[in-house]
C-alpha cells in the first residue's frame, strides 16, 4: 500500500507515545480502523482527524504537509503524550472500557423513549417522564426530562437529568444526574432489544427516594422505545403521573410494573 503524507506524519507521531494501542485508547479509536490510517489504506473523517490533531497538538494542515517539513515542525515542538493522565479520567477509562463497547447495538437503541416508574407500587400509579439515548462510536449519553403538574405527588413540577450510557453483555446501563442543583442521581440497568428497532426496554433503576426522603430507592423502570424524530411537543404533553389501569399505560408495562405489586420497590434507610 503506497504510503501518504498522511499516514507517514501519523507514524511519527505514534513513535513518540508508548504504543499504538496506547494512542488508540487515549484517543478513543478503534485499533484496526486507526491502523489502516497509518498504513494509508483510508483516511479519517475530518470530525476524527480533529480529534487526533487535538490528541498531538497540531494543526489539521500540518499534518497534511510533506513529511520532511513536518519532520522538522515536530523536532521543534515534539508531541508531548508521556504526561501522567487524569487520575479520574483514568479510572473512569477502565470502568467504561470504550474499547468493548458495542456501538451497532447502541446505535439501535438511540432515539427517544417515555419512561415508566412507579415510586410505589403498592399505591397503583407510575410516573412517566420523556429520556433520550444518544451518541455515536464510543462515546454515548442520555437526557432525560420529567414533568408533572400535580401537587399530591410530590416533586418538583420539572426535572432534568444527563447521563452516560455504557452497553455490557447485551444490557444498557445509565448513569445520570440531575441537573440544577443536581441533589438527585439514578443508575438505570435496561434489558436491550434483540429486535432493530426496539419497543418497550424493562429493567431496574436505584437512586435517592424522589417523594423527599432522600433515602436509597430502587424499582422497576419500563422505557418505551417512540422511534429517531417524533412530535416531541406531543411527547412532552403525555408525560405526568398515570394511575396503573389509566389506557395511557400500555400492557407491557403495566405487567413489568405492577405483577409483583409492593414488592418491586424497595427503599433502605440510613446507617448499614
Amino acid at each position: 500500500m503506497p504510503e501518504t503524507r498522511l499516514s507517514a506524519n501519523l507514524r511519527l507521531l505514534c513513535s513518540y507515545g508508548r504504543s499504538v494501542s496506547d494512542v488508540c485508547r487515549r484517543i478513543g479509536i478503534n485499533r484496526q480502523q486507526f491502523n489502516k490510517y497509518l498504513t494509508g489504506q483510508t483516511v479519517p473523517s475530518l470530525a476524527t482527524l480533529r480529534r487526533i490533531c487535538d490528541f498531538f497538538g497540531v494543526d489539521e494542515a500540518e499534518i497534511l504537509q510533506e513529511h520532511s517539513a513536518f519532520a522538522k515542525l515536530v523536532r521543534l515542538r515534539p508531541p508531548v503524550l508521556a504526561r501522567s493522565e487524569d487520575p479520574l479520567s483514568a479510572q473512569l477509562e477502565k470502568v467504561v472500557r470504550r474499547d468493548r463497547c458495542n456501538a451497532a447495538l447502541l446505535e439501535r437503541h438511540a432515539g427517544y423513549y417515555h419512561i415508566y416508574m412507579s415510586p410505589d407500587p403498592s399505591k397503583g400509579y407510575l410516573l412517566k417522564s420523556a429520556g433520550r439515548i444518544y451518541g455515536s462510536g464510543q462515546e454515548w449519553f442520555s437526557k432525560e426530562l420529567e414533568r408533572y403538574e400535580d401537587d399530591e405527588f410530590a416533586v418538583p413540577s420539572t426535572l432534568k437529568h444527563a447521563g452516560l450510557v455504557f452497553e455490557a453483555h447485551k444490557r444498557i446501563f445509565i448513569t445520570s444526574r440531575e441537573q440544577g442543583q443536581g441533589n438527585g442521581m439514578w443508575t438505570t440497568a435496561l434489558i436491550a432489544s434483540d429486535y432493530e428497532e426496539p419497543s418497550f426496554l424493562p429493567g431496574l433503576i436505584q437512586g435517592i427516594e424522589p417523594e423527599g426522603g432522600h433515602m436509597l430507592y430502587g424499582t422497576r423502570v419500563v422505557w418505551e422505545y417512540l422511534g429517531k424524530s417524533p412530535d416531541l411537543r406531543k411527547v412532552l404533553q403525555r408525560c405526568g403521573a398515570y394511575q396503573s389501569s389509566s389506557p395511557e399505560v400500555p400492557e407491557f408495562v403495566r405487567n413489568s410494573i405492577f405483577a409483583a405489586g409492593s414488592a418491586s420497590s424497595t427503599i433502605l434507610s440510613a446507617g448499614f
